[in-house]
């Protein structure tokens, strides 16, 4: 079925288009050919109206009328209007007179002196279009009798007659047909300039196909303006070819319309579009058939394809409501508006040429083109910055998501001390934005000093971890090597400091201390660079108030006074008063919950709880990990699937007292690595704790799983569950 319908698709572009190139060869022809034989006179210029005292006869009565008037006529039916000519005329005057799609004839003394006729013009239709005809006078013409003839075939329109000296009779038709004109020429140069943009940026730009449909439909719309214009015998050396480029033009409107319609909305009414388009596409090739064959001209199928149009305009007003209601429009709200306002000229366009006797043809509809495309340009722009920005958003994530793992990576490394670069990230934050108005800093500045703030330990990758997990007091020589972590991170990052300004900076300087006893410079005061010093807060705060491996973390009152004693040895004493400012709001607060790194919702991390556990251990000097690396490795991975708000169950594993009294505990734990084997997945871990104990991580288990796998161990009479996390 798919297959199916991008053939239809293919189909049918391919013959609008084809039938575009043949519209604009005709208008080619028309505008360049020489073979001018039976074409309206152009005549020369002058201007005096003479619409007065005219004599119309019909059925053999007669009436005195005043030009113009229209007239109720029978298809067919001649109609006879009479005068005099003035007595005044001189050698090359001229007469002028507009035949509406009929036949004229115009006598001088009963002589024939022009004719505008179908049977003049090699394979001209029946319904011949719309022209002025221009009678050449001279002197001896003054007081003779004048007699225009009309075959009246679609209304009896007598329209008004000017005589002229020269070509001057011109003058005011084409002054009055300059704004439609202009405004048709502006609407083909843009339609041309769409389609060179739209081509040049096809590989580049999601607009590039909708911008190239709506030059299809400004170019085709400048074709039918210039074919309906009053300019028409002086823009085309062959107007008469017009009846096919006019008629063309008019009935590709619906089917570009409906491309160009397909594309804004986002191809999500493709179906509806490629209905219209189809039956738009078959009307106008039966069309051709029907007038080439001689069965019925272009002229008396025009209603029907003017019927489509309409159809295909109130199938783009349908699918705009549509997207109203699921507030889809709002993807392009600025090319809506100028929907509208298109919409609205094309149907004021169908409205004139129905019910206005005298109807300038294209000034609604190229206004309303112009109106869409400001509107298409508008929106393409819109587009463009929105794209660039989601560009942006998603590089920043992409870099965010990097820091952040690697800010995680750095957490794992460090046994005791799990979200620490994250949460000092959120820390220095708060403290940028709290400095924002004394420091001029803008969102991205804040932005900036929290990602500096998640990757200033990244030094740490280069510490062993014997010294960076050491559990007592290190030794100087140890310390040295903690120190230099500063300078290795420096040095890591060093590439990456024009992309996030005081990244370096802030990596190498934020042990340093305000008195300059810090490390790695011994830099004092404001040598400090601010990033660093804002870093400083950030990680003694959080060193506060996060259990450590050799003391519990500081209550809320002795963080307060442990950073008023520290104001101006430690810390920037301006920076130390904004920080117990946002403490007081409660604007600044520690990220942990009993010194351990919590969710958002302030629920400590599973991840934490079995480092809080370990680290309990571990200051007991009771039952340390055999391999801590393993127990660190466990911890990252957990707190990588709590950020993704996986859930984990952590449970410690150990052989049953009851069956551990008959059974040998070497003989023993082959037996419960084999039980739980058989109830563990490969997304779940199990990992040697000590010769006696056994970890098990569970990932996303449900309930009663996780009651079917308590019950199973504490049942199986080898082990029991001597907690679970």
């Amino acid at each position: 079925m798919q297959k199916t319908s991008f053939m239809i698709e293919k189909i049918i572009k391919w013959f609008v288009y084809g039938m575009l190139i043949l519209t604009t060869f005709i208008v080619l022809v028309a505008i360049f050919s020489r073979e001018t034989e039976g074409e309206a006179n152009i005549g020369s210029f002058d201007s005096l109206a003479w619409n007065d005292n005219w004599v119309l006869e019909r059925h053999g009565e007669s009436e005195l009328i005043t030009l113009p008037v229209s007239v109720d006529t029978e298809k067919g039916e001649i109609l006879s209007i009479k005068n005099t000519l003035p007595s005044d005329l001189t050698d090359g005057c001229s007469l002028l007179t507009r035949a509406s799609m009929s036949d004229m004839y115009i006598y001088i003394n009963g002589e024939l002196r022009e004719q505008y006729a179908t049977e003049k013009i090699a394979h001209m239709t029946y319904y011949i279009p719309s022209a002025y005809v221009v009678t050449e006078l001279c002197e001896k013409d003054s007081g003779a009798e004048i007699e225009i003839r009309i075959r009246a075939k679609v209304k009896g329109n007598l329209n008004e007659v000017k005589i002229s000296s020269g070509n001057n009779v011109w003058f005011d038709i084409l002054q009055n047909s300059i704004p439609v004109n202009a405004m048709a020429l502006i609407v083909l140069l843009l339609g041309f300039i769409l389609i060179v943009v739209a081509k040049v940026m096809q590989r580049i730009s999601d607009n590039a196909k909708m911008a190239f449909y709506l030059g299809l439909l400004m170019l085709d719309m400048g074709i039918w303006v210039f074919s309906e214009s009053d300019m028409r015998q002086f823009l085309f050396a062959r107007p008469s070819l017009s009846q096919y480029f006019s008629y063309f033009s008019v009935e590709l409107l619906g089917a570009l319309a409906c491309m160009y319609f397909d594309e804004v909305q986002h191809r999500k009414h493709h179906k509806s579009y490629i209905v219209v388009e189809s039956l738009i596409s078959i009307q106008l090739a039966v069309n051709m058939i029907l007038h080439f064959t001689g069965i019925a001209d272009f002229y008396r199928t025009l209603m029907i394809s003017h019927i489509w149009m309409a159809i295909g305009l109130l199938t783009a007003v349908v699918n705009m409501v549509s997207d109203i209601r699921s507030k889809r429009i709002l993807q392009y709200k600025a090319t809506a508006l100028g929907l509208t306002g298109f919409l609205v000229m094309a149907a004021m366009e169908l409205v004139g040429f129905y019910v206005t006797r005298f109807h300038v043809f294209g000034i609604f509809a190229c206004s309303g083109l112009v109106v869409l495309a400001v509107a298409t340009v508008v929106q393409a722009l819109i587009d463009q910055i929105n794209y660039a920005r989601e560009r942006h958003n998603r590089q920043t994530e992409m870099i965010v998501n990097t820091i952040e793992t690697i800010a995680g990576a750095i957490d794992a490394k460090d046994e005791y001390t799990g979200g620490h670069s994250e949460r000092v990230g959120q820390y220095a934050a708060i403290l940028a934005r709290g400095m924002a108005a004394d420091y001029d800093f803008s969102e991205e500045d804040i932005l900036r000093i929290h990602y500096i703030g998640l990757m200033h330990d990244i030094g740490k990758i280069g510490v062993a971890d014997t010294v960076l997990n050491k559990a007592g007091r290190l030794t100087d020589s140890e310390f040295t090597l903690m120190k230099k972590h500063v300078n290795i991170g420096a040095e890591i990052m060093e590439g990456m400091d024009e992309g996030i300004p005081g990244l370096v900076d802030g990596i190498r300087y934020h042990h340093e201390r305000f008195d300059g006893k810090g490390y790695p410079e011994g830099l004092s005061d404001t040598e400090i660079p601010l990033v660093a010093r804002i870093l400083c807060l950030a990680d003694g705060y959080d060193a506060m108030t996060s259990n450590r491996v050799y003391r519990k973390r500081l209550t809320d009152e002795e963080v307060r006074a442990e950073l008023i004693r520290c104001s101006g040895s430690q810390f920037d004493p301006a920076l130390t008063e904004i920080f117990i400012r946002l403490l007081d709001s409660g604007v600044m607060h520690p990220y942990t919950i009993d010194g351990m790194a919590t969710l958002e919702k302030g629920v400590a991390l599973k991840s934490s709880l079995l480092e809080n556990y370990l680290q309990e251990i571990t200051m007991s000097e009771k039952n340390a990990a055999m391999n801590p690396e393993h127990v660190r490795m466990l911890c990252f991975i957990m707190k990588m699937k709590e950020k993704k708000g996986e859930r984990v169950d952590v449970f410690f594993v150990s052989p049953d007292e009851k069956y551990e009294s008959v059974t040998q505990e070497a003989d023993l734990m082959p037996s419960i690595e084999q039980l739980l084997r058989t109830k563990l997945t490969v997304h779940d871990v199990c990992i040697e704790y000590s010769d006696r104990v056994r970890i098990v991580a569970l990932f996303d288990r449900t309930d009663n799983q996780i009651e079917s796998f308590t019950k199973e161990i504490t049942t199986s009479g080898m082990a029991t569950i001597c907690k679970h996390i």
